[in-house]
């Protein structure tokens, strides 16, 4: 019912006596409560900003997990703590461990016997005294060994023994239930996800190490926009120092009808962190004809952008072009004049005019 009613009062107030002029009175302006506003006085030179994501390139980050079942002993850092590679994260308590250096200890000592009865039957074969058939036995048991002590080193190797200590197992002077968990990169911690005391498996991630330098913005661009992007493009951050360049322009749009620009931030950050949202500018850009407009002037019809510019007999639509919204504010390009009054207030009653009352 309120919608006839509105119906009738705008078909009485106004008049829409051509397909594209609206004729309104100031009695009907104001009754309708139509506020303007002047756009820009002169185009935009600068290039857009765009909204954009820090992000820490995924080959920088690193999980480090339980390489076996175990309770964690003891833990050597925490979140945001800068850590070097090699450098101890958490003590791990396992008999995996001492069943993996006794596995070795045997391995080494077959290891050496077999190679001690290899070196004691070349010398036989040297003096005639076995056949040679014999010695290549001897040998290929001696290959065998070592191939078994070679595979319990590498065990022990990809739980995080250090070399030097695998070293010392095997001659029985080092032995113990605790594995230390080292930092595989230098960077910083930004996940500890364990407690003293907490028992892990091999399918537990105990901390995530990221390297912070170089990092990566993800920008979000108007898919009309994306186009004149190109690899290596410059960009740089509204109100910092920070610059870097482009890496790559997806080759499809979001849902958003947004492209996904990635660039790389490299130099000096200016304090980014990872998560942080910022605004991005791309080098050389610069939209032909932008003006910058509140986003309440902005209106649809049929999936298109249009504007409502002020004129002699009362309102007439112009299609526009949005090229980024930031904030409540919109740049947008278009036939437009920098002496142009545009629609701000009121919008949806002008284009009930336009359209017809709940016409799209």
């Amino acid at each position: 019912m309120k919608r006839i009613i509105f119906a009738v009062a705008l078909s009485t107030a106004v008049t829409a006596y051509a397909a594209d002029q609206l004729a309104f009175t100031a009695k009907q302006l104001q009754t309708l409560g139509i506020v303007t506003t002047p756009i820009s006085s002169s185009q935009s030179t600068t290039s857009l900003s765009y909204p954009a994501m820090v992000a820490i390139p995924a080959n920088q980050e690193r999980i480090v997990a339980a390489p076996m079942m175990g309770m964690v002993s003891r833990i050597w850092v925490t979140a945001n703590t800068q850590v070097k590679a090699g450098q101890p994260l958490a003590s791990l308590l396992s008999p995996d461990l001492a069943q993996a250096q006794g596995g070795l200890v045997q391995a080494a000592a077959q290891a050496q016997l077999a190679q001690a009865q290899m070196q004691r039957d070349d010398k036989l074969l040297a003096d005639g005294i076995i056949p040679a058939s014999r010695q290549q036995t001897t040998r290929a048991n001696y290959l065998s060994a070592q191939a078994m002590l070679t595979q319990q080193r590498q065990s022990l190797r990809m739980l995080g023994v250090p070399a030097s200590t695998i070293s010392q197992m095997e001659h029985g002077t080092a032995r113990s239930a605790e594995l230390q968990l080292a930092s595989p990169i230098s960077g910083v911690v930004l996940e500890a996800n364990v407690t003293a005391g907490q028992r892990v498996d091999t399918t537990t991630a105990l901390f995530k190490i990221a390297q912070m330098r170089p990092l990566w913005l993800v920008i979000q661009v108007p898919s009309q926009l994306a186009a004149n992007i190109k690899v290596n493009d410059t960009v740089s951050l509204v109100g910092r120092t920070a610059t870097g360049r482009v890496l790559s322009i997806a080759q499809s749009a979001q849902a958003s009808q947004t492209v996904t620009v990635r660039a790389e931030i490299s130099g000096d950050l200016d304090g980014l962190m990872s998560g942080q949202a910022v605004e991005a500018k791309i080098s050389g850009h610069a939209a032909t004809a932008a003006w910058q407009v509140p986003a309440s002037a902005i209106v649809y019809q049929q999936n298109k952008p249009y504007v409502f510019v002020r004129d002699a007999h009362g309102f007439h639509p112009v299609a526009v072009q949005v090229l980024a919204h930031t904030g409540t504010m919109a740049s947008i390009s278009g036939k437009l004049l920098p002496t142009d009054m545009i629609a701000i207030q009121g919008v949806a009653q002008i284009k009930a005019v336009w359209t017809g009352v709940g016409g799209e």
